[in-house]
């Protein structure tokens, strides 16, 4: 039969493993055919072992392996002991194969057949149960180890078979000693011998493998009694003689027994010397069941060898019979309650011992070591219990080690110790790696001889400890000195394997300990830890600076310059170590010498905490590296003191001190003393906590503030105010911030007296000072999470700071943070301006004072006064893209806004909430607004996003124009508001520009906002040239429709000039890089541009363009492209365009539209200007945006109102707000036309009135209220060249002068009570959209700014009709306060209607001459004016505008009805000839009629009053006064006055004074007419009176004819015809 199948298939029934599928299949078969020559014949009973290590040559096959073959009758425990056999003669076994089968054999042995064990079927009886084994073992294998493989293995089988024949007889041994004992000797307690029956029983339970027995007699030898082998009593592998064993004393072994107890002990536990070759390794467990006669002696032993089953050792010991008696023993003993933790403990440690332990110990032992470790439990620590065997030669020793010192070779060196120390010869040892951190080695410890009986466990177990302990023991020693047991320990656990070698060489275990606690406190990690320390016993001078950090070390390149800037040198460098945590962290600790540059005696003690703390803000870039951190140590300061004064350094600078920084971080550090003064002065003033101190709070700060200054004097240059720190301290005593304030200030003034240095002096006083002037700060403020702000914000009362640029603000807010710094400028409590996105780092504050200033005028015709803000972010990413600019730029503009609105005022529900921990030198200030500026155009989400997370009053009021605000793009209200002006200026010059074409050039692209909503408001634009930063368009040509629908499609894409169509561009033109070196222009560019020149470079084309003679140039870009001659470039700034700026005498250009701020200096207008341009100011033209943005706020303020009571969803308000953005749009236009209408009207009389605004020029300037050099206005001299020369003031300046008119009413109105007159409520009304005006009228009286908008209506109204110098001129004509004109001016306005007339006249626009506009406007403007005058002038009347407007408007209306018949014909005639040349001019005919009149309506006022007065019909009163004045020819003498030649202010006023005398005059006589004549006819009353008093009335008659004769009258004629006029009254009055 071919057997090769089946064995093949036995052999390979779990697959073909891997190693032999890398072999070949010849070498399987050459394999398979081996084993089953191998296998094929064995004689039954024998075994076969063979050894095999095939090699080609001899085999012709070969292995990676060598094969050991073991063919034998199948029976347990054979494939485990021929394991160990393999083992004990050192060969690793790689894979065994070992199928279990059934063979049948012939008589010789031969095989005949095979199945698998499991395939057993009918028959199988007459097979034989086999084992093949094949083991694959490491090569080489040589002859020597091969002879002793096989005698291992056979010698293995041989035990293997006595063990299990012999298995049944001995559990009959056993069964046999039950018996017996059921009948224990009289001496022996009952329950022991029941507990030995048990124990038997327990054993026989499958507890234990039985390998061999014995029995033994008590026998005589050498006259002791021995116990002698039964030689006959053998079983298993005791049953050959060769295992006789050594003779025992009874003696003795009753000797030892007596330990256990003191009465016979059955039962003896130990382990023999031979270990076992069958099933497991090891030293065999002995179970010796001694025999007593009646009497308790000994007189035989019947000996089980074997081995435990695996089930004992992990049964409880209380379920082990013998074993429980013990444990319940050593339980008692101990006196400690089972069911308490101790207790529970003691029972766990009894469970974990070995069992060998438990078997082998008495009660005694095993209590005193179950205790011992029970200690343990409580502090992980070496300890050493030793047991010599009572019954064997060896020692059973437990060590305990901490895990974390536990190795090999710590494990090899107790080794040699316990040999050394017990005499070992041998040792075995087991591992258990508890759970409570420790290691327990079990060493069983086996002496050549007898076990010696001196030894001293407590001296083993200190070798022991001496031994384990390491570095790391002396750390955990002063870990848990430190911290404490259980803190100590659970540091030193953590740490026990993360140190690196080259650390623990160098590092002292207690300066570890420093640095574990450093590493410990570490968080997250971005954590960061530092250490400031003196190692001890160093004299050098040398402190020692460590970091830990994770991961990677700080960079000394890095590290470096910021030690050397708080004042260290690096001397040299420790390490870096590598600390590796279990948890997978990775620590870098560096450590650095290093020296102090300023001192060597540095006191490290009380700068340490200070230092780590600055060092890490310093490294994660919240605080600045610079020259300040070396008052850290210097003058011990922590880092946000240190950054305090940083921060007022940077404002400094940016106010314009003539000082670097440098230069002040030296003068700080050189006055130590006086730099910590400057804190605390800063602390008294604003540090909140002191307002919550109580008197031993005080005592603690001022005793903590003399251990510092103390600490300093030494240090302190020159002499220290003798007392000055004992009265600092006794000023921190004091009980209010004022007094402590006080004491600083008068120390600081006497400190300041010993600064030898007139440039530091000043420095040091310049801190003191904005100290002073700082009236609010968040200094003291924390976020959530309890840690400082990475910011400080700082609001000054402006006017406290010295030497500050003017103008000066009314408060500004400075906001420092190492990303960002910034500032707000405002000009009164309720401003509003932009934020801007700054490029100007080193002056941005002038930039930004540059633009309140501007934005204060801009601001006239709104609510609001001016103010404006800029910040400039210090950290963007080098080389980054637009996209990482930008968000570095809105997290600088977000950290800006917080600054902000964290030290502004709140309302809640209409109360003032102040800002916490803030103290407050000011009065409530809840009034912030800000708004989209340059590079902050999208930002507003966010500053409105900011204002609703601090639950800031406004909302997303705050910020205007975000994305439920109005879209000024999408409206593109800027650009129509400057548009504006560009109508204006083209009506002027006779063109209308939404007609007519024009040329322009501009600055911009039409991806711009201001720029590309301006060049699409006029189809008929004709755009020839214009630039941005990055290309040059020139179209010489351009076919107007064909580009303004290109611009068109640009602005809807967003694009600049780079995606024009170019195709589209006149011949000659193009679109060009500024970035190239040189361009060549066509002809036709050249020709356009009006330049020579084939080849420029690009800034000299952008020149060109600039200078190019076109009609229009329009500024929508950034920057400033014109300035005066005598302006130098360092007085314009903006130096990037200083190539491509032009003077104003040099632009060719009509028109100048800014749509952009700061396009123009004020000297380039008024140069521009002077030489015939048309040109505002940025402030007038794009004001637009910024009215806008305030009627958004308002709005939102007003529709909030109702939303915080239900009335109004938020949704539903922003469908409000954007259902009325188009008459939003025409109200903020309504401001822009009626501005430069202003500029327009106050133009055409400047050179007539050029001395009344000189003079109020001078009025301004007198009063503080404006500078003419920084305004660049006209001084005395240069107005007086101007008067030579016909010229008058420019527009630019008008403008200005129209600002500062508002300017300065504004404040006056709302300080007055014209915002409550009721008549002006409508004002209030009036400033919104129609749809809110009724369904919300009842939030508008709550308003939060209700009077601010009727005072800003009411000077609005008042300034743009009447011009700037007109309140001044009535204060001084009648002494009236402001209010009062702006009353009086109402009511004049309102009783002749002039808004009606004002509509008309506008209405008129391109339709008529412009000049015939502003004709028909100051026509109206006299007739007001006198008419203010005439109300202000009545003593007694009342200027309650509802009561003053219900008495003169019928009358005046009834006299216009009737002024054809009241007039006297010559008035007829100069009224019909007034009205057809206006008619012939264009104006309409009612229109023309309606202004004729107004001549005829000067003295209406008096003529209704007198009518009122009288009781008269207005109609005879008017009939009289007219015929008075026709008789008189006081009309004519009228006319002449008001041509009297003014040179100055007195001579207006005197002018003035003589037109008022003869109205009186005429008023006068008309009453004498009236009141002499009742009855009569007006005609027929006026010839009576005549004839009643003919001499007087002929006589004045007679003068004023011959007056009349004159060529001209003068100031004395005027006087000597009203004194005519005045005896005439007196002497008719009787």
């Amino acid at each position: 039969m071919d057997l090769l199948e089946p064995l093949a298939r036995l052999l390979f029934h779990r697959g073909i493993p891997e190693e032999f599928s890398r072999q070949s299949s010849q070498t399987l078969n050459a394999l398979l055919q081996w084993a089953h020559d191998f296998y094929l014949e064995r004689p039954p009973g024998d075994s076969k072992v063979r050894v095999l290590e095939p090699a080609a040559e001899r085999e012709g096959w070969e292995l990676p392996y060598a094969l050991v073959a073991v063919a034998t009758d199948d029976r347990p425990f054979l494939v485990d002991s021929i394991r160990m056999a393999l083992a004990e003669n050192g060969v690793s076994i790689e894979l065994v194969m070992h199928p279990q089968l059934l063979a049948w054999r012939d008589q010789r042995g031969r095989l005949s057949s095979l199945l698998g064990r499991n395939q057993a079927q009918q028959g199988s009886d007459e097979a034989l149960p086999e084992s093949l084994m094949l083991f694959w073992v490491e090569r080489p294998v040589t002859e020597a180890i091969s002879n002793r493989v096989v005698s291992g293995i056979n010698t293995a089988l041989e035990d293997v078979d006595a063990a299990v024949s012999d298995f049944e007889p001995m559990q009959a041994r056993a069964q046999a000693l039950i018996k017996e004992y059921e009948h224990p000797p009289a001496a022996m307690p009952e329950e022991d011998g029941r507990e030995v029956r048990e124990f038997l029983e327990w054993l026989i339970d499958n507890h234990f493998t039985f390998l061999g027995y014995r029995e033994y007699r008590v026998g005589k030898s050498d006259g002791d009694r021995v116990l002698k082998l039964d030689e006959e009593s053998g079983l298993g592998i005791l049953r050959e003689q060769r295992k006789k064993g050594r003779t025992r004393s009874v003696s003795a072994l009753e000797k030892r027994l007596k330990d256990f107890a003191d009465t016979p002990v059955p039962l003896v536990f130990t382990k023999t010397d031979a270990r076992s070759t069958v099933h497991r390794r090891g030293h065999m467990d002995y179970i010796g069941v001694l025999r007593y006669d009646e009497k308790g002696n000994i007189i035989g032993e019947c000996r089980f060898v074997g081995l435990y089953t695996s089930g004992t050792y992990h049964r409880s010991a209380w379920d082990i019979p013998f074993i429980r008696g013990k444990t319940n023993a050593v339980m008692e003993r101990s006196g400690i309650p089972a069911d308490s933790h101790d207790g529970k403990a003691l029972v766990n440690i009894l469970e974990s011992l070995p069992r060998d332990e438990l078997f082998q110990s008495t009660v005694g032992e095993l209590l005193d070591t179950a205790l011992g470790v029970l200690d343990l439990e409580e502090r992980n620590r070496t300890r050493l219990f030793v047991r010599r065997d009572h019954v064997a030669q060896f020692f059973s020793c437990l060590v305990f080690i901490p895990r974390e010192r536990f190795n090999t070779d710590v494990r090899l060196a107790v080794q040699a110790i316990l040999r050394d120390a017990l005499g070992g010869a041998r040792e075995d040892f087991t591992l258990q790696f508890g759970e409570a951190g420790m290691v327990r080695v079990h060493f069983i410890v086996r002496p050549d001889g007898p076990c010696i009986e001196d030894f001293d466990v407590g001296a083993i177990e200190e070798r022991i400890v001496t031994a384990v302990r390491s570095w790391h023991d002396d750390l955990r020693e002063v870990l848990i000195e430190r911290h404490g047991e259980r803190k100590g320990m659970e540091l030193a656990k953590r740490f026990s394997e993360a140190m690196p070698p080259a650390y623990m060489e160098e590092v002292l275990p207690a300066i570890a300990a420093w640095d574990v606690e450093k590493i410990d406190s570490l968080g997250g990690p971005d954590d960061i830890g530092l250490s400031l320390y003196r190692p001890e016993d160093d004299g050098s001078g040398i402190v020692r600076f460590k970091v830990f950090k994770h991961d990677h070390t700080i960079p000394l390149s890095d590290a470096m310059p910021m030690l050397e800037r708080m004042g260290l040198r690096a001397v040299s460098e420790w390490g870096p170590y590598d600390i590796r945590m279990p948890n997978g962290d990775h620590i870098c600790i560096q450590d650095l010498d290093l020296a102090a540059a300023f001192t060597e005696d540095l006191d490290v003690s009380q700068v340490r905490e200070p230092f780590a703390e600055a060092f890490e803000q310093i490294w994660r870039g919240r605080a600045e590296s610079d020259g300040f951190n070396r008052l850290i140590l210097a003058a011990h300061m922590n880092w946000r003191q240190a950054a305090l004064l940083r921060a007022y350094c940077k404002y400094l600078i940016q106010t314009g001190v003539p000082f670097s920084q440098t230069y002040m971080e030296d003068t700080l550090t050189h006055h130590p003393l006086i730099s910590r003064l400057l804190v605390e002065l800063f602390e008294a003033r604003l540090e909140p906590a002191r307002d919550r101190e109580k008197k031993r709070d005080r005592e603690r700060g001022a005793k903590k503030l003399r251990t510092t200054f103390d600490a300093l004097v030494s240090g302190e240059p020159g002499r220290v105010v003798e007392g000055a720190i004992e009265r600092l301290a006794e000023g921190r005593v004091a009980d209010n911030r004022e007094a402590q304030q006080r004491v600083c200030r008068e120390v600081l003034e006497d400190l300041l007296d010993d600064v030898s240095s007139l440039d530091e002096d000043r420095i040091l006083r310049s801190f003191a000072d904005i100290i002073d002037a700082t009236i609010r700060t968040n200094a003291f403020q924390t976020n959530a999470a309890g840690r400082w702000h990475d910011y400080m914000s700082f609001k000054f009362d402006s006017a406290r700071v010295p030497d500050l640029p003017k103008p000066r603000p009314f408060r500004e807010i400075f906001v420092y943070s190492p990303r960002v710094e910034g500032v707000h400028l405002r000009g009164g409590r309720v401003a509003r301006g932009g934020l801007r996105w700054s490029d100007r780092r080193e002056d941005f504050r002038t930039e930004v004072l540059g633009l309140m200033k501007a934005q204060t005028v801009k601001n006239t015709m709104i609510v609001p006064v001016g103010a404006k803000g800029g910040f400039v972010p210090k950290q963007l990413p080098a080389g980054g893209d637009r996209a990482a600019i930008q968000i570095e730029g809105i997290a600088c503009y977000r950290i800006f806004i917080r600054g902000l609105l964290d030290i502004t005022d709140n309302l809640v529900r209409g109360e003032i909430v102040h800002p916490q921990e803030v103290v407050r030198h000011d009065e409530p200030d809840p009034y912030l607004v800000v708004a989209a500026d340059k590079g902050t155009a999208t930002f507003s989400d966010y500053a409105n996003e900011l204002s609703k997370e601090c639950g800031f009053w406004l909302g997303d009021a705050f910020a205007s124009g975000g994305s439920n605000g109005y879209d000024h793009k999408g409206m593109g209200i800027t650009a129509k508001g400057a548009w504006e002006s560009v109508k204006r200026h083209f009506r002027e010059l006779g063109i209308d520009c939404q007609k007519e074409e024009h040329t322009a050039v501009g600055v911009g692209d039409m991806a711009g906002d201001v720029f590309g909503n301006g060049m699409l408001l006029s189809k008929h634009t004709r755009l020839i040239a214009a630039f941005n930063h990055l290309h040059i368009f020139i179209d010489p040509n351009p076919d107007t429709a064909t580009a303004y629908k290109e611009r068109q499609r640009l602005f809807k894409k967003v694009a600049g000039w780079g995606e024009y169509d170019t195709a589209k561009i006149s011949k000659g033109g193009g679109v060009w890089d500024r970035s190239v070196k040189s361009i060549k222009l066509p002809k036709e560019a050249r020709e356009a541009l009006g330049v020579e020149a084939s080849e420029l470079a690009p800034y000299e084309i952008v020149a060109a363009i600039m200078r190019a003679q076109v009609d229009l140039v329009w500024l929508g870009g950034i920057g400033t492209y014109l300035k005066g001659s005598d302006e130098s470039e360092e007085e314009v700034g903006d130096r990037a365009n200083r190539l491509v700026r032009c003077n104003g005498d040099e632009l060719r250009c009509r028109v100048v539209g800014e749509g952009a701020n700061l396009g123009c200096t004020q000297k380039g207008r008024i140069e521009f200007a002077l030489n015939g341009g048309y040109i505002n100011t940025d402030f007038i033209d794009n004001s637009a945006g910024v009215d806008c943005s305030d009627h958004e706020v308002n709005i939102k303020i007003l529709l909030n109102a109702a939303v915080d009571v239900g009335k109004l969803t938020e949704s539903k308000r922003s469908t409000q707000l954007a259902a009325m953005t188009e008459e939003v749009g025409q109200l903020v236009l309504r401001n822009n036309y009626l501005q430069t209408q202003a500029i327009s009207m106050m133009s055409a009389f400047t050179v007539s009135r050029l001395g009344t605004k000189a003079h109020f020029i001078s009025w301004l300037e007198g009063r503080g209220l404006l500078d003419r050099q920084l305004e660049a206005l006209p001084n005395q001299e240069q107005i007086e060249e101007r008067q030579a020369r016909g010229l008058g003031l420019t527009r630019p300046e008008i403008a200005v002068l129209l600002s500062y008119a508002k300017i300065t009413l504004y404040p006056e109105l709302l300080d007055s009570d014209v915002p409550e007159d009721p008549y002006l409520a409508r004002e209030l009304v009036d400033y919104f959209p129609t749809p809110l005006r009724d369904k919300y009228r009842g939030y508008m009286n709550d308003h939060r700014v209700w009077r601010e908008i009727i005072a800003t209506q009411v000077t609005n109204s008042v300034i743009n009709r009447m011009g700037a110098t007109f309140i001044l001129r009535m204060q001084e004509d009648t002494s009236a306060t402001s209010a009062e004109v702006a009353r009086a001016f109402t009511i004049a306005r309102e009783v002749f209607e002039a808004p009606a007339l004002w509509e008309s006249i506008e209405a008129l626009d391109t339709k008529v001459d412009s000049r015939v506009q502003t004709d028909l406007l100051l026509r109206l403007w006299e007739l007001l004016r006198h008419a203010t005058r005439w109300f202000l002038n009545r003593p007694g009347h009342s200027l309650d505008i509802a009561e003053a407007v219900e008495r003169y408007r019928p009358g005046v209306q009834k006299l216009v009805k009737h002024l054809q018949t009241v007039a006297v014909e010559t008035w007829r005639g100069a009224m019909d000839e007034i009205a057809a040349d206006l008619t012939a001019q264009g104006v309409p005919q009612k229109l023309a009629r309606r202004i004729a009149v107004i001549d005829a309506l000067y003295p209406s006022l008096d003529i209704v009053d007198i009518a009122n007065t009288e009781g008269r019909p207005v109609e005879k009163v008017g009939r009289v006064y007219a015929v008075l004045g026709q008789r008189f020819g006081l009309k004519w003498l009228r006319s002449q006055i008001e041509s009297l030649p003014v040179d100055g202010i007195w001579h207006a006023n005197a002018r003035g004074a003589l037109r008022d005398d003869l109205y009186d005059r005429h008023r006068a006589l008309t009453i004498r007419v009236l009141n002499a004549r009742t009855e009569e006819d007006p005609d027929t009353a006026v010839d009576a009176w005549f004839t009643e008093h003919h001499l007087d009335s002929d006589r004045v008659q007679n003068m004023m004819a011959e007056i009349q004769r004159l060529p001209r009258i003068d100031y004395a004629t005027a006087v000597v015809a009203l004194r005519a006029l005045e005896l005439l009254v007196s002497e008719t009055g009787a």
